[in-house]
């Protein structure tokens, strides 16, 4: 996300062109959302460490900003801020799920948006390796839910046929609704001739992973769980991107995934006729890794980036100390605050201690 790949030189060049004493640079042209806000609408800050922090400044730094008012939580520099989020789909009329293993990651729990409505599920089993997980609701399913029958195995998916997924791709940028994309089946093998997967031309985004795979009669021909990785293929091939080129886990590896799940629960699952795409998408669900909270949470928070490397000359001192601070709901930069290059007549007392003055300059700014 854009806060784990702004770089810190960047901002540290920003400040550089100052004078070496600390310094606020702000946003010039923030968006209409941001705008809208005022700074006293934030009442979090998420801090990301640096990588590395050996001369503990980040205790400082966190203690600095509760006294502004500021609840602060300190986020794992080696985990993302945000949970995994991917899609799952209704299999079981008992609240049963189906999604990729790595939209749960290790979490025993998740967090589900089923035709508008927020709840949980239990992770039931997951096996990383298939990249498959078995999920129940905790609540019963709404009245009118579909449960998405499989396509049998004496049919399996054919060359050039009519697929379509369903799903919740970027669904921080393009919302909570369902949405569908069409395509055929490429390939009837996966990456390096998978014998386990299908390739598919059908736009996958991330979130859409977890979700059903359908053909046209609606049956599930596969889970969907991935896409080429397309810097790695440039970097193999001279430059070249991929297009639409996407894979599903076939049927076969997931009903055996779910007969080792619960086996009770799998001699109950729904084989053909389909009778369409239409209405399948009240049976697909946004999941979410853990317990998180409604969307509407990160309206109030601030994510703040510490960053900054010490060296001692007669005594410690930053060669650059930078706090750049973001709004969690865009991910949008909003100012950086600290010291873009090497003083030789500061130290880290003075410059902390002015990068928080600045800090708290940068948020009484509206």
């Amino acid at each position: 996300m854009l806060t784990r790949s702004f770089v810190v030189l960047a901002a540290a060049a920003v400040l550089a062109g100052c004078a070496s004493r600390t310094e606020l640079v702000t946003n010039p042209k923030p968006s209409d959302t941001v705008k809208a806000k005022s700074f006293k609408s934030y009442h979090e800050v998420l801090l990301l460490p640096p990588k590395d922090d050996p001369r503990g400044v980040v205790p400082r730094v966190a203690d600095d900003i509760r006294k502004l008012g500021f609840a602060v939580r300190v986020i794992d520099p080696a985990k993302p801020i945000e949970a995994s989020q991917g899609t799952a789909f209704v299999v079981g009329a008992g609240g049963w799920l189906v999604t990729c293993a790595h939209v749960v990651g290790e979490q025993k729990t998740a967090t589900v948006t089923l035709d508008g409505k927020r709840g949980l599920a239990d992770v039931v089993a997951a096996d990383a390796k298939a990249d498959l997980a078995l999920l129940r609701l905790r609540e019963p399913l709404p009245p009118g839910t579909p449960v998405l029958r499989f396509r049998a195995a004496e049919a399996p998916p054919k060359l050039g046929e009519d697929v379509a997924t369903l799903g919740f791709p970027l669904s921080r940028i393009l919302g909570n609704s369902v949405r569908m994309t069409r395509g055929l089946l490429s390939a009837t093998t996966g990456l390096r001739d998978d014998a386990k997967q299908v390739q598919v031309s059908a736009q996958i985004q991330p979130g859409n992973s977890g979700g059903p795979l359908l053909d046209a009669k609606g049956n599930v021909v596969g889970v969907v769980a991935s896409t080429i990785n397309p810097g790695a293929v440039a970097q193999a091939t001279g430059g070249s991107l991929p297009q639409n080129v996407n894979f599903a886990i076939k049927n076969g590896p997931v009903l055996d995934f779910l007969r080792s799940a619960d086996a009770k629960f799998a001699s109950e699952l729904s084989f053909d006729p389909g009778t369409g795409l239409a209405g399948l998408e009240k049976g697909v669900v946004k999941v979410q890794a853990g317990e998180v909270g409604p969307d509407s949470e990160r309206a109030d928070k601030l994510v703040v980036r510490v960053s900054y490397q010490s060296h001692w000359d007669v005594w410690y001192r930053f060669r650059f100390f930078v706090l750049q601070v973001f709004d969690y709901e865009t991910q949008e930069p909003l100012f950086i605050a600290g010291q873009g290059r090497d003083n030789l007549v500061s130290n880290e007392d003075v410059v902390i201690r002015d990068t928080m003055a600045q800090f708290a300059k940068g948020i009484s700014a509206r």
